[in-house]
């Protein structure tokens, strides 16, 4: 009886306890969401609480910025979001509508102290710092720095094609580029845009970018014009991102081996064709485009003082053009022209690049750094054709409902080259800081080779009415009249071989200086020196030669004086000056004709500007106003002729030039949490040949004003969708012509226009999207759709010159991409 009573009694029991277990169960509920940033990037260790408990019940979010909260049952919550350097908020949430919770926390304002302090250092030090991010969202054809570069106050270019890049009146070559401590030779054969292929630069592996249009310290070496200072990343955990769009595919890892971090790695792989850019250009015919890459970065700390790091990159471009026939209509409305022309023969052009570079860092201490880095640098070029090509030009007459078409010109060009150029530059650097009293010290001695092989075989021939045809002497009735010779154009037969030695040291000091009433100072004053030699083979026309050339020793001195005003805390201005030498590297030596001026001397730039910036608040959001003037004074001056991106100097130190302009731009968060600018550019540059009478002349690079935007959008409604817009409004730049009056009244190109829209969807932002299996082994999926050229303005690059049968020339453009859509697929892990 009472084993009876006992089983029933725990029976009941049992009972009991589960009815308890499932009313607890029952009367409880889970929230789930993900917190994000303003750039739709996962936040982790977010501090997640439910308010309004007799407890405090909360959790934190995890590396993907999920988070899951156990609640007592009811229809509404409110839940506090907190994280250090982000602002805490309150979100109420409303069952059962809410089904999982998106959070966006933006930056909090406490942290405007010190974006204060990091602007104040960036603007005393000439230099912008570009945020990584803004790469993932730059729309146009190539998706490069470059292409973010284009956006900014004072760099000029007109060919979205292309790379190069002209600053403050500046050519292609007065531009420094360093990859991690290492200067990047670019490939000198390129004529345009359509042969240059992918950029040097991989923006997967960049983690910094710092960019200076002009007065720039004297740590930087001995060009004219601006520095683009890259840093490729140190990681310090694993990823991955791949991507492949109509225009190629690119992908990238990095990490390191083990937990300690001691050793890591970055691996990037491109390829790249611009076919589906060319289907619609005005040359009709077969494309082959080729460009691929691969970089590896590799580093190891031996210590908490010794660092060591590799980097390698390989690159092949391969352009390849079977034309076939191309159609323009040119001109007035007075006088239109229609130019028709058929090919025959084919170009196959190949710009091939190897560098390795080893990098050893010595840091003892915080106040003393050592760093000695070597580099090797080889560049191989080819640029190869046969192309013949058959004109007809007509002017187009409106005759009622019909045009007839006026016969005005009628030739043959008939373009062969066979160039060759190897270029192998072997440097060694070593520099070391040390911060003392008031600011620091910074040196460096640098040794670097240059070895330069070219063999040129180029000439044009152009058969027209009374235009290099071949005739017969003037002597009728004679029996020994013959035929002369046809004339040929450009003609250029050469190899040379030159070797150039460069020694350069740098040093300067900077110091920091806080006077009684709060004004900031900071003083940066050095100098470089440097002394060159060069040694040339030469064999132009089949006559051999070895000539030495060089210029003794360069000394540049540079000083910038940044003042922060105490009573202005939002406002600084800095003043610089200096003097800036220019060593021809081989381009500046080559005549026309092939032959090598080794007598020439470096150009030198003296410069200085005064920059204000300005720390304003507008729609109640921070924003950054600069704007600076400069002036540069250029003496020793080679003249040159820019035709698309081909730069043909004239070898002679024989021109003095001045370049001034004023810039402005406006940058911060027009759309809350992503940053956008606008910015306006005023440019005047003139030469002056020395013994010509017609005094100052239009540079090829006097770009009067532009005007860019670069915008960023996204709607906090729709967290999963991204907007980008890139606009350019450029006046026209001088090009060359045949005819010797034009350069009284130079011709200009046509105006440049262009806006790219890119739009981007991030697909594991979507619910549906994100409960798929197989979005759950990526970070984020993005879908991008990009329109180039969105309004399919007709940017023209250059022109080409036709004669009629009065030789009057005719200037028929060279256009540019027109309006397309591009389709990108991206993923990080």
């Amino acid at each position: 009886m009472r084993r009876g009573v006992k089983v029933w009694t725990e029976i009941l029991m049992a009972m009991w306890l589960c009815c308890v277990a499932t009313s607890a169960v029952m009367s409880q509920t889970t929230l789930k969401g993900t917190v994000r940033d303003v750039n739709q990037m996962p936040v982790p260790y977010v501090n997640v609480v439910l308010l309004g408990q007799e407890k405090p019940v909360g959790v934190t979010t995890n590396e993907k910025g999920g988070f899951a909260l156990d609640a007592p049952k009811s229809n509404h919550y409110t839940l506090r979001f907190s994280h250090t350097g982000f602002q805490t908020i309150d979100t109420t949430v409303v069952l059962p509508q809410a089904v999982h919770i998106e959070v966006v926390l933006r930056p909090a304002t406490t942290v405007l102290r010190e974006a204060s302090v990091r602007e104040r250092r960036q603007q005393q030090a000439s230099f912008a710092h570009l945020d990584m991010h803004l790469l993932e969202h730059i729309a146009g054809p190539s998706g490069s720095v470059e292409s973010l570069l284009k956006t900014l106050p004072d760099v000029s270019s007109n060919n979205e094609l292309s790379s190069q890049y002209s600053v403050r009146g500046g050519s292609f070559d007065e531009n420094l580029v360093y990859i991690n401590h290492v200067e990047i030779v670019r490939p000198m054969l390129v004529r345009s845009g359509q042969q240059e292929g992918l950029s040097i630069i991989n923006p997967d592996l960049i983690s910094r970018i710092r960019f200076s249009p002009g007065g720039f310290d004297a740590s930087y070496g001995d060009r004219m014009s601006s520095v683009l200072d890259l840093t490729y990343l140190r990681p310090d955990a694993f990823g991955a991102k791949a991507s492949v769009s109509f225009l190629g595919a690119s992908a990238s890892v990095h990490g390191t081996t083990d937990s300690s971090g001691r050793m890591y790695y970055a691996l990037g792989l491109r390829t790249h064709s611009n076919r589906y850019l060319f289907s619609k250009l005005a040359t009709q015919g077969e494309y082959q485009t080729r460009y691929a890459d691969l970089q590896a970065l590799a580093g190891y700390s031996f210590n908490d003082n010794l660092d060591l790091s590799a980097l390698v990159m390989l690159s092949r471009n391969r352009y390849g053009l079977i034309p076939e026939s191309a159609t323009q209509t040119f001109g007035t409305f007075s006088e239109t022209m229609q130019f028709d022309v058929y090919f025959d023969g084919q170009e196959q052009d190949m710009y091939r690049t190897a560098l390795g570079s080893i990098s050893l860092h010595y840091h003892p201490n915080h106040d003393f750094g050592l760093r000695w880095t070597t580099s090797l640098q080889h560049n191989a070029e080819q640029e190869v054709y046969d192309i013949q090509s058959q004109y007809w030009l007509y002017q187009l007459l409106q005759g009622g409902d019909s045009v007839q078409r006026l016969d005005r010109g009628v030739g043959t060009y008939l373009e062969h080259a066979r160039n060759y150029l190897s270029t192998t530059v072997l440097a060694s650097e070593l520099t070391a800081s040390h911060y003392a009293r008031l600011g620091s010290w910074n040196w460096g001695i640098k040794w670097q080779l240059e070895n330069v092989d070219d063999r040129v075989r180029e000439w044009k021939w152009v058969d027209s009415a009374d235009y290099a045809m071949p005739r017969t002497y003037d002597d009728p009735g004679n029996p020994f009249s013959m035929p002369v010779a046809p004339q040929l154009q450009n003609v250029c037969y050469a190899h040379n071989a030159l070797l150039t030695h460069r020694f350069s040291v740098f040093a300067q000091r900077q110091v920091n200086l806080l006077s009684d009433n709060g004004n900031e100072w900071n003083l940066q004053v050095g100098a470089r020196a440097q002394y060159y030699i060069s040694m040339a083979d030469t064999d132009v026309d089949m006559r051999a030669a070895r000539t030495f050339g060089g210029n003794g020793l360069l000394v540049s001195p540079r000083l910038s004086v940044g003042f922060h005003p105490g009573t202005m805390p939002n406002a600084s201005f800095k003043f610089a000056v200096g003097m800036y030498s220019q060593p021809p590297f081989y381009r500046e030596y080559r005549r026309d004709d092939g032959s090598l001026n080794l007598g020439l001397h470096p150009q030198h730039s003296y410069q200085t500007s005064i920059t204000a910036e300005w720390r304003l608040k507008l729609w109640s959001r921070p924003f950054v106003w600069t704007t600076d003037v400069y002036y540069k004074y250029i003496t020793n001056l080679v003249p040159y002729r820019v035709d698309n991106l081909r730069v043909r100097y004239d070898a002679n130190n024989d021109a003095v030039a001045y370049a001034t302009g004023v810039s402005t731009r406006l940058y911060g968060e027009f759309i809350p949490g992503v940053e956008s600018w606008a910015s306006l550019s005023l440019l005047k540059t003139q030469e002056d040949l020395l013994g010509d009478t017609l005094g100052w002349l239009d540079r090829p690079t006097d770009q009067r004003i532009s005007f860019k935007v670069f915008l960023q959008d996204y709607m906090p409604t729709l967290p999963f969708w991204r907007m980008s817009l890139s606009l350019s409004v450029a006046s026209g730049v001088p090009t060359v012509s045949p005819i010797r009056s034009h350069v009284e009244h130079p011709v200009r190109l046509p105006a440049y226009f262009r806006v790219d829209w890119g739009n981007a969807i991030v697909l594991t932002n979507i619910e549906r999207c994100r409960q798929w299996r197989f979005m759950r082994l990526f970070d984020e999926v993005t879908l991008g759709l990009d329109v180039f050229n969105l309004f399919n303005y007709e940017n023209k690059a250059s022109f080409l010159w036709i004669v009629d049968y009065s030789n009057s020339y005719y200037p028929v453009p060279n256009r540019l991409t027109s309006r397309q859509i591009c389709l990108k697929l991206t993923a990080t892990f």
